[in-house]
């Protein structure tokens, strides 16, 4: 329960780190062209700690952790006084307002390459293979290094490079075999079950037991993957029905008072942990692999950063689209308790997650924010746009309540995606 808690201050540490980022853009771009700033504020809500300078600029540290604002002079009054908001050239409070979404892509960057110097990338090694094709070409512990000569990099991962071939396209495969690297042709096949694979060995690999009469005799990790290659799998369309196997295996673990016990790990537990995935039906190359890290140099990660962050940056924009073509589900969106618990689970699994999670979800909120969506950075963008276009601006008044309604909206959809995922989706389930 401890640990827990601890981890849901950490998730909530991560946001406010991010928040607090975007903020101090606006802030320093608020003070290179001179604008009258009120207050910066860390949270929402009562002031817990509240620091004012002599200029009468205000910072403070808010009791609810779940935003932060820079509060600029004049920001919804026509007639501001000298160095507000709304004197200023629209160049300028488009800079102000862009910096904030800048200095999250570019803390994402370099976050990114913190997380690459640290955890690498992964490079596909073969633990199994389930067809004739592969079989005669491919064998257990091949590293696949490239694909049609496309090396595989962290922004360049082995799936999403396979996902664009069909059927009926030669695969050219660049394997690594005992120091030796030469080229193998391959192509997908239609299998008609799916199967279970070792998607995450750390959470296996020196911590997985069998019981031995009255002794827990530890598995290997080879035998255990071949255990569950070979474990026969129903036909359920849907989502397949866990491997049927006499033996029980075991976990060790330590109890909040210290002492050390044997605790059943079962398969329902790996699926949830992730450390199982079963496989989809369907065009396949036939082979399954886990992937082992691949470090990379201080300046290679700062080099190789900026590809990764664009990537991170895809993989976001094509889940927002799939909310326009029905690709992205309600069940996959969260709001900020579920994001918070999310990060909570995820590092408590696999610490490496939090180097992950700060370039993800800065990156995450530099995109959120361009968007033009009332009460976000990019639609106040779009108003001072118009302004610089047409010499007038629209009404502040108007534009204030355009903004507070998005504001009430956003808000609403937050809280009925954590109602979701808290109290609908366990009913459902």
């Amino acid at each position: 329960m401890l640990s827990k808690i601890l981890y849901i201050l950490l998730a909530l540490l991560i946001l406010m780190v991010l928040i607090t980022v975007h903020e101090f853009g606006h802030y320093i771009a608020g003070k290179i062209f001179k604008f009258k700033i009120n207050e910066f504020a860390i949270g929402f809500g009562k002031p817990i700690y509240k620091k004012v300078k002599k200029s009468g600029e205000v910072f403070s540290v808010r009791i609810l952790p779940l935003g932060g604002f820079c509060a600029f002079e004049g920001e919804d009054e026509d007639n501001p006084g000298k160095d507000a908001f709304n004197s200023k050239p629209a160049w300028q409070r488009l800079i102000v307002l862009f910096s904030g979404v800048f200095f999250n892509f570019i803390f994402g960057v370099l976050t990114s390459a913190i997380y690459l110097m640290v955890a690498g990338y992964g490079v596909p090694v073969i633990s199994a293979t389930r067809n004739e094709i592969s079989a005669q070409n491919l064998l257990v512990g091949d590293k696949i290094i490239a694909v049609n000569n496309k090396t595989i990099e962290a922004y360049r991962p082995v799936n999403d490079i396979l996902a664009k071939y069909a059927e009926d396209q030669t695969i050219t495969l660049t394997i690594e075999r005992e120091g030796q690297q030469f080229d193998l042709q391959i192509n997908k096949v239609n299998s008609s079950t799916g199967y279970f694979y070792v998607a995450d060995a750390t959470n296996i690999n020196n911590n997985l037991y069998k019981k031995v009469g009255d002794i827990y005799v530890k598995v290997e990790l080879d035998e255990f993957r071949t255990t569950i290659m070979n474990a026969p799998v129903t036909e359920d369309e849907q989502k397949g029905t866990l491997p049927d196997l006499a033996t029980t295996y075991y976990r060790e673990v330590t109890g909040e008072d210290g002492v050390k016990a044997f605790k059943a790990y079962t398969f329902e537990d790996m699926v949830k942990d992730k450390v199982l995935v079963l496989s989809g039906k369907g065009l396949s190359l036939g082979i399954v692999y886990y992937q082992v890290g691949e470090s990379y140099g201080f300046f290679e990660s700062l080099l190789k950063a900026w590809p990764f962050a664009f990537y991170i940056c895809g993989v976001i924009l094509s889940a927002l689209g799939g909310l326009f073509t029905g690709a992205t589900t309600i069940a996959e969106m969260g709001g900020t308790l579920t994001t918070i618990s999310v990060i909570a689970e995820y590092s408590a699994i696999n610490p490496l997650v939090i180097l992950y999670l700060f370039p993800m979800l800065s990156l995450n909120l530099a995109i959120f924010n361009i968007l033009p969506i009332p009460a976000l950075d990019g639609a106040r963008m779009l108003f001072v746009l118009w302004e610089a276009i047409t010499k007038k601006p629209v009404n502040r008044k108007v534009e204030g309540w355009i903004h507070t309604i998005g504001l009430f909206v956003l808000l609403g959809l937050v809280i009925f995606l954590d109602v979701y995922h808290i109290f609908i989706m366990p009913l459902l389930s």
